[in-house]
């Protein structure tokens, strides 16, 4: 066994040392915050592809409202064009709460 792995798994006695019981409790916290990190890069993962998904949505739907008028199209792009930067705003402002 090596040391770290006694390090991490000290000795269980009937009753355990105070060191003993802070080292548990250490290693719950850093389980505990490396599920939390993966759960929030999961669900920007998750945020982000439906940002991409709804970008290729209205992406289609302004070319088929547009109908080959490019003054249209050119209006209608100017309308994705905003919810495109809006989308990226929400996804930055999302990812910065993150403590990684």
């Amino acid at each position: 066994m090596s040391d770290l792995e006694r390090w991490a798994n000290p000795s269980s006695r009937l009753v355990p040392s105070k060191d003993e019981r802070a080292h548990k409790k250490a290693v719950e916290r850093v389980v505990s915050e490396t599920k939390l990190a993966g759960l929030q890069v999961d669900a920007e993962a998750a945020l982000t592809g439906r940002i991409m998904e709804r970008a290729v949505d209205l992406d289609q739907y302004r070319r088929q409202l547009a109908n080959g008028d490019p003054v249209l199209d050119a209006v209608l792009t100017r309308i994705e064009i905003g919810y495109v930067d809006k989308a990226v705003r929400i996804q930055r402002q999302f990812g910065s709460e993150f403590p990684l």
